[in-house]
């Protein structure tokens, strides 16, 4: 069980409480849509296949009380409108959205429809990181969104001092630190992603940094340490034989994100919430139970621990 000396600040984005003191909050799940080759095309039967996967992860959200959010990914600037308007005809009107975009020129483009669009209220950028451009910076703060995935990737180091260093000084491959560029750009809601590598490039350090910067800046840690998982060859190869120890590891992989303190989980494919949500309803239960025992942390209303009896 973990505890703080820093002042742990909620960061509230369109309703959504992320971060506190351990054992306060339930884990907010964060489920990806879209991504590489989940669906063939897009007809009739993949946009019911999808509609279908969202509902059912609020649906897991309803019976356990962690939040869900949609992780929209966005490959190119031809699918903006359509995964963006797709989705939200099937979210809820009060819940806010990831945007999920690898290249900077797709995520200046969306920016740019979010705006128009009257959504950046709702929506968390995911994320800015050591690839910001100029360009980018200066949309951000013409179109700041609501909240925005810092990502303590560091290529150059990848101990959990590195991953600190590229979000508090830029690590010398940027002229200032992560954070400090989602300040100058107004952004309010900001989340800390400690990074997930393959095995063998201090994979461990992804999950260490998470109480490390969680004392250090009192902000909502997480990351997506699915991604470690998958990055695995030997698990890749054992997949064909053993398909339920793949998924297995997948999902057990975000139990040691909210154990060590993290309040946010990117869990992967989106398919995955009938397994992932209980899973992390049982571990804030045990942490809440634990937070409680020994700092008196009292759950909120609606946590997993007093939801499920």
């Amino acid at each position: 069980m973990f505890s703080f000396s820093a002042d742990q600040k909620v960061q509230e984005i369109h309703g959504i409480p992320f971060g506190g003191q351990p054992g306060r909050h339930p884990t907010v799940l964060i489920g990806t849509l879209f991504y590489g080759n989940q669906f063939r095309s897009f007809e009739t039967a993949d946009r019911d296949r999808a509609a279908f996967l969202i509902q059912d992860q609020e649906r897991m959200s309803d019976i356990t009380g962690n939040p869900a959010i949609v992780d929209i990914f966005i490959e190119s600037s031809d699918h903006i409108r359509r995964n963006i308007e797709f989705t939200l005809d099937h979210i809820s009107d009060n819940l806010p959205f990831l945007v999920d975009i690898p290249e900077a020129d797709v995520r200046m483009d969306t920016l740019k429809y979010l705006d128009e669009a009257g959504l950046l209220p709702r929506t968390i950028y995911n994320s800015i990181n050591l690839g910001l451009v100029p360009e980018e910076f200066e949309l951000l703060k013409v179109h700041p969104p609501a909240g925005a995935i810092l990502l303590g990737y560091n290529p150059k180091d990848f101990s959990a001092d590195g991953r600190i260093d590229i979000l508090d000084t830029g690590a010398g491959m940027l002229e200032k630190g992560i954070i400090e560029y989602a300040e100058e750009a107004g952004i309010e809601g900001k989340l800390l992603d400690t990074a997930a590598v393959p095995f063998g490039h201090n994979a461990a350090e992804t999950i260490r940094a998470i109480p490390v910067m969680k004392n250090r800046w009192g902000l909502p840690v997480g990351c997506s340490f699915h991604n470690t998982v998958e990055s695995w060859s030997w698990l890749q190869e054992h997949k064909q034989e053993n398909p339920e120890a793949y998924r297995l590891c997948d999902v057990a992989s975000n139990g040691l994100v909210i154990s060590f303190g993290g309040s946010f989980v990117l869990y992967g494919p989106i398919e995955s919430a009938p397994l992932v949500f209980p899973y992390a309803a049982m571990i804030d239960k045990v942490v809440s139970e634990g937070a409680e025992d020994y700092f008196g942390v009292v759950p909120a209303e609606g946590h997993p621990r007093t939801r499920l009896q």
